[in-house]
């Protein structure tokens, strides 16, 4: 086995540094740039340091008075993780990376810097995979569940291709799973607290881990240790955002950022100022279930697959969101014996059609840096000559994945009989 397991990881970690190597997205680019404002001494009110700058600055030309909009961890940790790491590319080629960086096209200093800035995922990605391993016993299901990691295409598109840094709060997700997991004979206060801490800590980075907290606390049949347990995930959130909440940037684009809203956005109208918000019953009808029907610790990645699942067909989500559900597809796949594979074949044809409805940097501008000539081109529709409505081919395409998470919440739903506490 260990050596099956070698010779894929050989193989995807060379892809990963392919890919990293000779794709570009602009989301990149901000979390350099936080480290070269935080570098110059502006720690707790680097939020603000857009917002009061003179309307004819150059950064400002570029970018969004608003473009700090994940929470601090993110800009700390990437940031500071670019300083030490990107020093080696050329100062010039850096700059234009953050102001101009169509100048930086058809430079292989350009190439390096995209490389270094996507180091940081690759443990954080390695280690789901090894994580993964720990949820099956048979040696055939650890090589299947390690493989299908390895060449997950969702995390290659979302952490190597974008640049985006969704492996980590999904990592400490599936840790915190692993640490239920681990200790599922005897599942004691500390294990829960550690898990619940894993989740605060990934909540600093993408709130979605946030929804995890109540199924792990429902593990424990005390009430006091479920608010306990609940209490350490949420306290940690909040601890680690505090220092900024005085910082009116971090008000205006963090705390309270758009993209923490969508979900929000499905509702059904019951009178001219009042609606049901679809995804806000339903995940308080699935904590009402968790709490009458207990669940088993090798279980409990169903309870969090299903809130990801809920999240999913409620939200028009951004593409490396779909990251965070891709473990529990891969789980649920190597559980099955394959059985759900015409699912999962759904679900990413979903996902891959609905990212070429997006705009081109998702798509065509990617290979930029391998073949200039591409930024600027119009999306994959386009140039095949088509004009597709946008809005029925996304209806369809999000309605296609809808019916498949619809069959995965069928057969994961708890079935247990009710334990009336």
């Amino acid at each position: 086995m260990k050596k099956t397991i070698a010779v894929i990881l050989s193989i995807g970690i060379i892809l990963r540094l392919l890919l990293s190597f000779t794709t570009y997205h602009s989301d990149v680019a901000p979390f350099d740039f936080a480290g070269k404002v935080i570098s110059r001494g502006n720690i707790t009110n680097y939020y603000d340091y857009l917002w009061n700058l003179q309307d004819n600055h150059p950064y400002l030309k570029v970018y969004p008075r608003n473009l700090f909009n994940y929470p601090p961890l993110v800009y700390f940790f990437l940031g500071g993780v670019s300083r030490l790491t990107t020093w080696i590319v050329n100062p010039q080629v850096h700059d234009n990376f953050i102001l101009d960086f169509p100048s930086t096209l058809g430079n292989i200093q350009l190439n390096l810097l995209l490389l270094l800035l996507k180091l940081p995922y690759l443990p954080f990605d390695i280690a789901i995979a090894y994580l993964l391993m720990s949820f099956v016993k048979d040696v055939k299901k650890k090589i299947w569940i390690f493989g299908l990691w390895i060449f997950n295409p969702v995390n290659l598109y979302a952490t190597y291709m974008l640049g985006q840094f969704d492996v980590i709060p999904t990592f400490l997700s599936v840790a915190a799973l692993y640490l239920v997991v681990k200790n599922k004979n005897h599942i004691d206060s500390i294990s829960l607290l550690l898990s619940a801490l894993l989740l605060g800590v990934g909540a600093a980075f993408k709130i979605f881990p946030l929804l995890f907290v109540i199924p792990l606390a429902l593990l424990k049949n005390d009430w006091w240790e479920k608010i306990k347990v609940m209490g350490v995930g949420v306290a940690t959130y909040i601890i680690l955002a505090f220092p900024f909440i005085f910082s009116k940037g971090f008000r205006a684009t963090a705390a309270l950022a758009g993209q923490a809203t969508k979900s929000l956005y499905a509702q059904i109208p019951i009178s001219g100022g009042e609606s049901i918000i679809l995804f806000l019953a339903v995940v308080i009808f699935l904590y009402l279930v968790f709490i009458y029907k207990k669940v088993s610790a090798e279980d409990l990645w169903k309870r969090f697959f299903l809130m990801m699942l809920t999240f999913f067909v409620f939200t028009h989500y951004h593409p490396q969101w779909f990251l965070w559900i891709t473990p529990f597809l891969v789980i649920d796949l190597v559980y099955s014996n394959f059985k759900n594979w015409v699912v999962l074949a759904i679900t990413l044809v979903s996902y891959f059609t609905l990212i070429t409805f997006f705009d081109p940097g998702l798509t065509v501008w990617l290979f930029a840096p391998l073949n200039p000539n591409l930024w600027g081109l119009p999306g994959p529709w386009q140039l095949m000559g088509l004009n597709p409505d946008i809005n029925i081919f996304r209806s369809i395409f999000q309605t296609l994945f809808v019916g498949a998470a619809m069959y995965y919440s069928y057969i994961h739903f708890p079935k247990e009989r009710e334990n009336l506490l």
